[in-house]
């Protein structure tokens, strides 16, 4: 994927990982390593991330997805007081595009079974041609197999996409 297939993506959805990464390391960039859910990342990586997210006018989510961060989120408190507390800033310019749950879980039944709601839901945000930025190996090829657009963060931090 090149800067002008990114140029005309109508925004980015992030997947719950990276949303958690892009809310801790907005809160205290060295908690990243100490955070359960972000210690796989590096400074490096949130630095990666923001310079990725820097590539796109429209940020979009979904409630699913601010309900998985806001449970990974919810009992962690550092000297600034509670993470979770930063999340309504952080994302008061991003399009929450809700999506019902039982057509998602009936005409994506196969998807659903085998990745859950989120990701489905997710999925079928991807049609409205925005980018999942994901850190999902094998959903990410899933989707990228079945003509989503996707992409994998490792692919960005393994340098084989350039920001």
């Amino acid at each position: 994927m090149t800067r002008a297939d990114i140029a005309r993506k109508a925004g980015l959805l992030l997947d719950t990982n990276l949303l958690v990464l892009y809310v801790v390391g907005q809160y205290d960039p060295n908690r990243i390593a100490k955070h359960k859910r972000t210690s796989s990342y590096t400074l490096e990586d949130f630095d990666l991330l923001l310079d990725f997210m820097s590539l796109f006018k429209q940020f979009v989510t979904t409630p699913n997805i601010l309900t998985e961060v806001s449970n990974l989120l919810e009992k962690d408190s550092y000297q600034y007081g509670p993470v979770l507390s930063i999340l309504p800033e952080l994302i008061k310019n991003f399009v929450e595009i809700p999506v019902p749950s039982h057509p998602v879980m009936v005409n994506r039944n196969k998807t659903f079974l085998k990745f859950g709601l989120s990701d489905t839901v997710a999925c079928q945000i991807t049609e409205q041609d925005y980018l999942l930025l994901i850190d999902d190996l094998d959903l990410c090829y899933y989707l990228q197999h079945n003509g989503f657009n996707a992409l994998n963060f490792n692919n960005i931090r393994s340098a084989n996409y350039i920001v």
